[in-house]
């Protein structure tokens, strides 16, 4: 998100429909694996819920070295 859009977005009110939108940006769908470290599979039978994948949070990047 640019400098720009962050002061928009203090100074301006958020709608019910934005909220959730902030934080979808910090979660990241990764592939679920068990306890031997083996892919999950999907379950078929639940067609709502995708358990091969899980969120899990977003990794910040290392801070990069000015030569």
């Amino acid at each position: 998100m640019s400098w720009l859009k962050k002061v928009l977005h203090f100074f301006t009110p958020l709608s019910s429909v934005e909220l959730p939108n902030l934080f979808k940006e910090r979660v990241e769908a990764v592939r679920a694996r068990n306890t031997k470290g083996k892919y999950v599979a999907d379950n078929p039978s639940t067609p709502d819920v995708n358990e091969a994948y899980k969120k899990v949070p977003k990794k910040k990047g290392r801070p990069r070295k000015n030569k």
